[in-house]
């Protein structure tokens, strides 16, 4: 019994980790590109390009981007520190672990979520928006290396140049989107645990109010 509890608080440890390192590294990548996005589109309005509506809704997305990659980044890095700590704990114990080692790891985890619930929250706000703006960036990018002739019926690639960005930035989509469905159902499972906990925590206290009577 105690291998598989073992076994399944190192899985989901592992899980949310890696899930948050990924989150870092690409919420680094969001606001890179962010910035590549609102850079090339102001400097394509001022250089003497044509000034097009297209290209004041890329520098806008883009802004908007930036700012939710931050964000992304930020509220990353916070759900990972502890968690690293915990995480240590438990993997330099060898298999099976010392029952009040292992109840220890679980309370420093519910406390770390309960301490970090809102922050979760926020992420999975943050990815769902991030990723439908990064969606968006995406499919302008590819409309940006295509010209489409209506007169002619074919079809230009303008920039090969371009198809690796794009496709970072479809990446970075859905990553954020990935990560959103993630958290979700972490925090749904956490906060049925924490339901369970405090049913068994009232019905303790219950139990030793009648107790005392």
């Amino acid at each position: 019994m105690t291998d598989t509890i073992h076994s399944r608080v190192l899985r989901e440890l592992d899980s949310f980790y890696i899930i948050t390192l990924l989150n870092v590294v690409f919420g680094a990548l969001a606001i890179a590109f962010g910035i590549q996005y609102m850079v090339s589109s102001v400097l394509g309005m001022t250089g003497g390009e044509p000034f097009s509506l297209f290209r004041i809704l890329t520098a806008a997305v883009s802004m908007a981007g930036f700012g939710l990659g931050l964000s992304w980044l930020l509220s990353s890095v916070k759900i990972m520190n502890g968690l690293s700590d915990i995480r240590t704990i438990v993997k330099d114990r060898k298999a099976p672990l010392l029952d009040e080692i292992l109840t220890g790891a679980i309370v420093r985890m519910i406390a770390h979520y309960r301490e970090h619930r809102k922050t979760i929250q926020t992420m999975i706000l943050v990815c769902t928006l991030g990723g439908f703006c990064f969606l968006a960036l995406g499919i302008m990018s590819s409309i940006e290396f295509f010209s489409f002739s209506l007169t002619t019926g074919t079809i230009t690639l303008n920039s090969a140049l371009l198809i690796p960005s794009a496709l970072l930035t479809l990446a970075i989509a859905m990553v954020s989107l990935a990560s959103s469905w993630y958290f979700s159902k972490f925090s749904k499972d956490w906060d049925l645990r924490q339901g369970e906990i405090s049913l068994s925590e009232q019905a303790l206290a219950n139990a030793l109010g009648r107790g005392s009577q």
